[in-house]
């Protein structure tokens, strides 16, 4: 007993754990104070506020069905993470998760009411073409990111918009059911979808895809040569590049992957979960992924965790403004906090980091003087 104590004392003791363990200490401060701002709110603006905040923590698990819509809501949450994270990880602040999670939907619904083919075969080819179209995508900014050193914050951002604009356009003109009484894409029988795991909450099996694609990113970015590359380049481009990895070829692979990643989020997602495609705007789901990610710590593995909190606030955020007279963008609010928070001590720790690398330089290039002196 006592070699086993020594074993797990001695493991908490390693840097690495003690900076997990300050972390996750940071973030889980950061969403009490956050929280706390919204119960403030919630006070000053509910004639029954005991009762609205009840309603926002406690709702989601009020019965089966209303649980299944926070594991419905986990689910784009977690692919948009998850794409975020690898993107992140490889040092790219890239937005096209947005875009492409909504093209990945459209693309999927289109292509899977033309396929009549047997049960499960049809959402598979549409949610692979959904990708690969989508992949090609997000080789734009990639490219200009690693070519033309084009920001890819701002050219993924307009791109979007681009995006956005051209799944409007074939919507309204090519993809759309004339028989039903709004736009709308072909109706999608049980063939043409992703299986309910469980019909009586309607949780489809895209909760399954999307926590074994958790598992194969941790694998891929910890346990593979490429995902060493893909984190040393997202740790110190200059210190990667004099080891001789290729940083160029990094930073197209890891945006064209966290837009294929989007993508089948979004295919996967729809096909899970809805009969049609109706989206009239841009979900979100890919900016949410960037709260996700800040929530997770860039880790893969947390990802699930941080995704299933989010999913939890807005079902109880939607289910707080239909029973009380405070109404559900305070979860917002409180997902703003949240990035105020743990996005600022990210900031001041990286910060913190530039200068210790900076006094390090002077350092050597002083000691070099005296040397040569």
């Amino acid at each position: 007993m006592k070699k086993i104590r020594s074993h797990i004392k001695s493991y908490f003791y390693k840097p690495k754990v003690q900076q997990i363990l300050v972390d996750l200490l940071r973030t889980i401060v950061s969403l009490v104070i956050a929280l706390g701002i919204g119960f403030i709110i919630i006070l000053i603006t509910s004639k029954q506020p005991a009762a609205t905040i009840k309603t926002l923590l406690l709702s989601p698990l009020q019965d089966e069905f209303t649980f299944g819509m926070v594991i419905t809501q986990t689910v784009p949450l977690i692919f948009t993470g998850i794409a975020v994270t690898i993107m992140v990880r490889g040092g790219q602040f890239n937005m096209i998760g947005e875009g492409t999670f909504f093209a990945g939907a459209f693309i999927a619904a289109v292509v899977s009411a033309k396929l009549n083919l047997p049960w499960f075969i049809a959402p598979i080819i549409a949610m692979l073409v959904a990708t690969l179209v989508n992949g090609i995508i997000g080789y734009v900014p990639a490219k200009l990111k690693a070519s033309l050193e084009v920001d890819e914050f701002v050219s993924s951002l307009m791109l979007n918009f681009v995006i956005f604009w051209v799944v409007m356009y074939l919507f309204n003109n090519f993809f759309f059911d004339p028989d039903y009484s709004s736009l709308a894409t072909p109706y999608l029988n049980d063939n043409q979808k992703l299986p309910f795991l469980n019909a009586d909450n309607e949780v489809s099996i895209g909760i399954i895809l999307a926590l074994l694609l958790t598992i194969l990113t941790y694998l891929f970015l910890y346990h593979t040569q490429w995902g060493y590359a893909i984190r040393m380049t997202g740790d110190n481009p200059k210190f990667a590049k004099y080891l001789g990895v290729n940083v160029k070829r990094i930073i197209i692979v890891v945006q064209i992957l966290g837009a294929m990643i989007a993508a089948f989020g979004g295919a996967t997602f729809l096909l899970g979960n809805s009969y049609r495609f109706t989206w009239k705007a841009l979900p979100n789901y890919g900016f949410d992924g960037f709260v996700v990610a800040i929530l997770a710590f860039n880790h893969p593995l947390l990802v699930p965790f941080s995704a299933l909190l989010l999913g939890y606030l807005r079902v109880g955020a939607a289910e707080m403004a239909r029973v009380s007279d405070v109404p559900n963008e305070i979860v917002y609010i409180i997902q703003a906090l949240i990035i105020l928070f743990v996005g600022g001590q990210a900031f001041f720790v990286r910060l913190k980091r530039k200068r210790l690398e900076k006094a390090l330089d002077f350092s050597k290039i002083v000691g070099e003087e005296n040397d040569n002196a």
